[in-house]
């Protein structure tokens, strides 16, 4: 069992503190856990960026965790594998039709004018939950460059069933079929693998994500992550700031689309991105696995341990290895160095980081500035970020960086 130091925890204080003196971050939030227990969390600046009167930040305040919505859906559709309703080597036509004609655009990432073939197979369950189905976001850049694509903004109609069948057509951004970085199972190709995933966890529990995942994940971890703001809960919201090109912060405003959420109803619940959370709860989570992971005593446990150690097993290629790293660089430069490998769920490390994560600790981040690293070996987990685009801000991965580094140089046997 380990704890957090009394100079840890200050060290951690007085980053925040500095952060927020210097404008480094719009805000920020701070969660540790160890196995057993949290070990710190503390916040800084305010809601709506330079507005005091927004009321300051908390470890209660909301996130919009984006991509960290990632692996609540992998465990959503974990639980269906455990069930026996879904099955790994399901080919997604089974559930989708959709996926029967696939384009894959070679080169996509290295011209400017990528070939459109037939794609050789189609992706299995699997492939969704490595992020080997070739399901790109890069098939049409999205405008402006730091923007959602249109899978994730357009208007939501309709009943469940017509959002999901709308997505599944934006995707195809003027292609004569779903759009793929690669053939399935080739290499990794971050995309829309998880929504896709989301829509299949849908039809085949006959609810929507959202009903799912408070049913099988977020009650009986005892969290109050959700994918459905309430008037409550945009109160508690951090509203998104913008990194302006000379490096000065200022509030995002309309820049941009977004996803579809209160006051209008949100008929899609998006697996990739559509999740909104507090950090330590989020911490919650991870500590929830890490103890399943380790064997040990949980209440309501949401998957098997076995299950769970499919989180820290590699699920791609070689050359699906190296895509991976190449995307991992600008977010978390130490854990690219260090190798990487996508399981059933996350991303992790395949070596130790100096100073920072053991070997086979789980990772991933979302879009607008908030990180995770779950490490089962040290039995620890960090959640820290701000709210701030464009994505892979600089400040928002330094101050991760420091945060890792601040917390392994002060871990203590308790």
């Amino acid at each position: 069992m380990v704890k957090l130091s009394a100079a840890g925890k200050k060290a951690l204080d007085d980053l925040i503190t500095r952060f927020q003196a210097e404008k480094k971050v719009p805000n920020s939030v701070i969660a540790v856990t160890s196995v057993d227990k949290e070990l710190y969390a503390s916040a800084g600046g305010f809601r709506v960026y330079d507005d005091p009167t927004s009321g300051a930040v908390t470890p209660d305040s909301l996130f919009w965790i984006c991509s960290m919505t990632k692996l609540i859906t992998a465990l959503a559709g974990l639980v269906l594998i455990e069930q026996g309703k879904l099955k790994f080597d399901d080919p997604v036509t089974k559930y989708l039709p959709q996926f029967k004609d696939l384009v894959v655009l070679e080169g996509l990432m290295t011209s400017p004018k990528p070939k459109p073939r037939p794609a050789r197979s189609v992706p299995t369950i699997l492939h969704l939950f490595a992020h080997s189905s070739g399901s790109t976001y890069y098939a049409k850049m999205p405008e402006p460059i730091y923007g959602l694509g249109t899978g994730y903004t357009f208007e939501q109609t309709g009943g469940r069933k017509q959002a999901q069948d709308e997505f599944l057509e934006h995707i195809k951004e003027g292609y004569s079929g779903i759009p793929l970085g690669d053939d399935p199972g080739a290499s990794f190709s971050y995309g829309y693998s998880s929504d896709i995933l989301g829509i299949i966890i849908a039809r085949v529990a006959g609810q929507s994500l959202a009903d799912f995942c408070e049913r099988y994940i977020f009650k009986p971890i005892g969290i109050k992550a959700t994918f459905r703001l309430t008037p409550e809960l945009i109160t508690k919201l951090i509203e998104l700031s913008f990194r302006n090109e000379d490096g000065s912060i200022s509030r995002l405003g309309d820049r941009i689309p977004l996803i579809q959420r209160y006051p209008k109803e949100v008929l899609l619940d998006l697996g990739g991105i559509g999740c909104y959370s507090t950090l330590p709860d989020y911490a919650a989570l991870l500590r929830h696995l890490l103890r399943i992971e380790a064997g040990k005593h949980v209440p309501h446990p949401i998957l098997k341990q076995e299950t769970v150690k499919t989180l820290f097993k590699p699920q791609l290629t070689e050359a699906g290895a190296i895509a991976l790293a190449t995307i991992v660089e600008a977010s978390d430069p130490n854990a690219a160095r260090a190798g990487v490998n996508w399981s059933t769920g996350l991303a992790f490390t395949t070596s130790d980081i100096p100073g920072g994560r053991k070997a086979n600790s789980a990772f991933w981040g979302g879009w607008a500035g908030d990180l995770y690293a779950m490490d089962p070996t040290t039995g620890i987990a960090i959640v820290a970020g701000t709210q701030i685009i464009p994505t892979f801000d600089k400040s928002a991965v330094e101050l991760f960086d420091k945060v890792e580094a601040i917390v392994y140089a002060n871990l203590e046997d308790d």
